[in-house]
Parts: C-alpha cells; structure tokens; sequence
C-alpha cells in the first residue's frame, strides 16, 4: 500500500510510514 504525504489517511501505519519517509 502507498500513501501519499499529500493524502492525510486515518491509520496508525500510515503515520509510521511518513515518519519514516520524512
């Protein structure tokens, strides 16, 4: 699954992944 930082998702994981991204 891809998230973009643009896109503001309501999961926990996609809060990890733009940690991590950043």
């Amino acid at each position: 699954m891809k998230v973009r930082p643009s896109v503001k998702p309501m999961c926990d994981k996609c809060r990890v992944i733009r940690r991590k991204g950043r």
